[in-house]
């Protein structure tokens, strides 16, 4: 094998490991947009849950006391 056979061969493969290289990178990147998408898709929605609980926090709470008004027992009058 001769150098301008070597350095052919040389060539070639650094062409097909840059192109590797390149369509790896790229679907690192895809992957890394989709796990952002879903980073934020996921706190909006804990967001909005969080949301949810409050208020209904926040309905129990109010059912609690009206239950209290209307449950409540007279006191004794101390004579």
């Amino acid at each position: 094998m001769d150098w301008n056979q070597t350095l052919t061969i040389i060539a070639s493969m650094a062409g097909i490991l840059t192109g590797y290289a390149f369509l790896l990178n790229k679907r690192i990147e895809d992957t890394n947009k989709r796990i952002d998408d879903l980073r934020e898709d996921l706190n909006r929605r804990m967001d909005r849950l969080e949301q949810r609980m409050d208020r209904l926090e926040d309905e129990i709470k109010e059912i609690r006391m009206l239950l209290y008004k209307v449950l409540e027992v007279p006191h004794k009058e101390e004579k």
